[in-house]
């Protein structure tokens, strides 16, 4: 247990069910219908920012290779709607067992998920398909579901075959696996010992923020200032290609305290 009532235990303690229908559903849902209610329109507005930067990133056709991995993937499939075109095999990793099954079980049936989305990207990338056979190329691409925790300096703990990946793409988590910068700091290392050398780095997170609600549960993390994550990943041997940021006053709101957020493309010297 984090302090003032917080907690860092993701395993037992995250609620899958309630964080998609609260961020990929009745958000979306919400601002689609013109609802102005502050809360919503800050996180439809970060979802928005990451699957549009996903989509150029990987449109450009920069970012390609065999292997692909997603830190921290959740109970989401968001971060590989783009990315699934232009790789070949795609692992998708958790710390939580729960988020972990919903994954695999989307991954070994013919269930659909968070298909709103999956039709916003659709309209970036301009695609004819249905949203039933976009995911279907995704499954195919999907690899394994696997744990995994960026605290340890083995990741996997010796849970994969695979010991370098080509690309490594993560949304929200490195800063939710940290309480301070120096667990940050490690984070970052354990994660670039992923890479492969000229491998490529694609970072999504928020910048200011030490708490967010999934349910009734607070979860802690540590704050972050663009400096503190540029000088972090620089340390670990990147090199930082594309920095973006969107900044903002704001009071607390009901599902975090986050002040902005930020897109990341960094190379692996």
């Amino acid at each position: 247990m984090a302090a003032n009532g917080m907690t860092v235990d993701y395993q037992s303690e995250f609620d899958p069910e309630w964080y998609i229908n609260t961020f990929y559903g009745s958000v979306l849902n919400e601002v689609s219908q013109s609802d102005q209610k502050t809360d919503n329109r800050l996180q439809f507005n970060l979802l928005q920012f990451n699957l549009e930067k996903y989509h150029e990133v990987f449109h450009s056709g920069i970012v390609k290779g065999g292997s692909l991995l997603d830190i921290g993937t959740g109970p989401s499939i968001h971060s590989i709607i783009s990315a699934c075109r232009h790789v070949d095999d795609v692992y998708l990793s958790d710390i939580a067992p729960q988020n972990r099954k919903v994954l695999t079980d989307w991954w070994k049936s013919d269930k659909l998920l968070i298909e709103k989305i999956t039709e916003y990207v659709f309209g970036l990338e301009k695609s004819g398909q249905t949203v039933a056979e976009w995911q279907q190329t995704m499954k195919e691409k999907v690899r394994d579901v696997l744990s995994i925790d960026v605290t340890l300096v083995k990741p996997f703990g010796g849970g994969c075959d695979v010991t370098q990946f080509d690309i490594i793409t993560s949304s929200l988590c490195l800063e939710a696996a940290a309480q301070t910068l120096d667990q940050y700091r490690s984070n970052a290392a354990n994660v670039s010992s992923l890479l492969k050398s000229g491998g490529h780095l694609i970072l999504n997170g928020v910048l200011g923020q030490s708490w967010y609600r999934v349910g009734e549960v607070k979860f802690a993390c540590v704050s972050l200032t663009r400096e503190d994550i540029e000088s972090i990943f620089v340390s670990c041997g990147f090199e930082i290609q594309r920095f973006e940021i969107v900044k903002f006053k704001s009071k607390d709101n009901e599902y975090s305290n986050f002040q902005g957020y930020f897109f990341m493309y960094a190379v692996k010297r």
